[in-house]
């Protein structure tokens, strides 16, 4: 898993120059095919990279892609929906569940494009176009590079429909694409930065026994997806939350042996992640604070990532997944293979 980690920003190289070339074409032919709203689909991991790209695309081009997860897919599209476009996302291509949403799709005559790293795949076969993502072979069970390549892809795509609907102009395109094109190069300053003050904090931390991550906006699918990381390595109760929804209800949850991470950015509202925070603390909770910039808190550890509001998601990544990488260390875990689960969901 570490080892796959470090490979991410070679990792979101390749994706970037791979798709760069094809993204039009298949952009103007998702248009080409679209009838008014379109769908996109996944599981697990996959799924919040979904997430992602409709909250990108709702951002840059007013559209929302509707998101379901593969499993629901075939028993939730109505048979007389006229035919229109699904976007698949599969790291393996390969699990009966989005195997069975692109046949249900095809069914129905949708165009159906694949966002996977399984070349030649199943999923790549049943497909009208792929934008493969590269990430190379990923032998740990929670997915890592493949994630945070999938996000690439698909903010790509979400920038490149955006520009093609005229809804994002030829400069706003060009800054964004250059963001993205040095999305390794910000994975690698995070890695690089923080591998050791995160394993020291989890030294620190001492025993945890539940977690929650936090996120808003363009981060709440990260806060989603870093909650699965803890759930597949460490093997104890974590969920993810929007923001402000922590107070409703789960914050109950705090005290002394939770952990609870916020993923912030300086173009979000700094004074509601410092208010959940202190009301965390205040409960005797441990909180790790990740954003672009510091702020004045009182927190166990902040870590600061300078990058874009769009790439943040991306860059962050590493953060939530190497600190389940020590916390199963931590606890005598392996978290290369969780005895429970498996890499393909047959």
């Amino acid at each position: 898993m570490i080892r796959e980690i470090l490979e991410e920003p070679t990792a979101l190289e390749r994706a970037y120059e791979g798709n760069i070339g094809v993204l039009g074409p298949v952009s103007e032919r998702i248009l080409r095919n679209c009838r008014g709203n379109f769908y996109v689909t996944g599981s697990g991991t996959s799924f919040h990279a979904c997430l992602s790209f409709q909250y990108s695309l709702f951002q840059m081009a007013g559209v929302y892609p509707t998101a379901m997860f593969a499993s629901e897919f075939p028993t939730w599209i109505s048979d007389h929906i006229q035919p229109t476009v699904l976007i698949a996302v599969s790291q393996s291509g390969e699990s009966s569940d989005i195997v069975n949403a692109v046949k249900k799709a095809g069914d129905l005559g949708f165009y159906k494009v694949a966002v996977t790293n399984g070349l030649g795949s199943r999923l790549a076969k049943l497909s009208d176009d792929v934008l493969y993502t590269y990430a190379g072979e990923e032998a740990a069970l929670a997915a890592t590079k493949t994630y945070v390549t999938q996000l690439l892809v698909l903010l790509m795509l979400s920038t490149a429909l955006s520009h093609l609907m005229g809804k994002t102009q030829r400069s706003q395109y060009n800054m964004s694409m250059d963001h993205l094109k040095h999305a390794g190069a910000f994975v690698k300053k995070t890695v690089d930065s923080n591998l050791r003050r995160i394993e020291a904090f989890v030294a620190r931390a001492g025993n945890i026994d539940r977690a929650f991550v936090l996120g808003s906006g363009a981060l709440y699918p990260s806060a989603v997806e870093g909650a699965l990381k803890i759930k597949e390595t460490c093997t104890i109760p974590s969920e993810g939350f929007a923001l402000r929804e922590f107070l409703h209800g789960p914050i109950q949850l705090a005290g002394k042996e939770s952990l609870t991470l916020v993923l912030g950015h300086s173009k979000l509202d700094e004074r509601l992640c410092v208010d959940v925070m202190t009301k965390v603390k205040n409960f005797g909770g441990k909180v790790l604070y990740v954003s672009d910039r510091l702020v004045e808190a009182q927190v166990d550890e902040q870590i600061d990532i300078d990058v874009p509001y769009m790439v943040s998601p991306v860059a962050f990544a590493p953060v939530f997944q190497i600190l389940s990488y020590f916390l199963a260390l931590s606890k005598g875990l392996n978290p290369d293979s969780p005895e429970k689960l498996s890499k393909v969901v047959k």
